[in-house]
């Protein structure tokens, strides 16, 4: 529990995830000669993509944290549970909310710049 996955430990869980997986991927005899063709990618990236967010939901169901340097830190976080004390909430029986688990999304580097440029492109114009 309580784990940090990293890039590399991501790839490798998928590469698990997708080792029985086999697609059959043919040319069309004129143009190509090899028995590939591009239009399968994109099947082979959804693959890689529904496998990834598979990867995040069960880390995330045990308690594990996800690092991906430079991009993200997603964790699940701990909110105990709080009495409301607004006056809007006097029709509720139990003005509480439970304690319960969120995930807490924290951008790297590499977000914050994309943040940062996207801020000064609306900004100039």
């Amino acid at each position: 529990m309580s784990n940090e996955l990293h890039k590399k430990d991501i790839i490798d869980k998928i590469s698990e995830k997708l080792i029985n997986e086999k697609i059959a991927i043919g040319g069309n005899g004129k143009k190509y000669k090899r028995k590939y063709h591009l239009k399968y990618t994109q099947k082979i990236i959804a693959n890689v993509l529904d496998a990834f967010w598979n990867v995040v939901y069960e880390s995330i169901e045990n308690g594990d944290s996800i690092k991906i340097n430079n991009y993200i830190k997603m964790e699940p976080k701990y909110y105990k549970a709080v009495k409301l004390n607004a006056n809007g909430f006097s029709n509720i029986k139990e003005n509480i909310v439970p304690a319960r688990y969120r995930i807490r999304f924290t951008m790297g580097e590499r977000l914050k710049e994309a943040c940062r440029r996207l801020s000064q492109k609306k900004c100039d114009d």
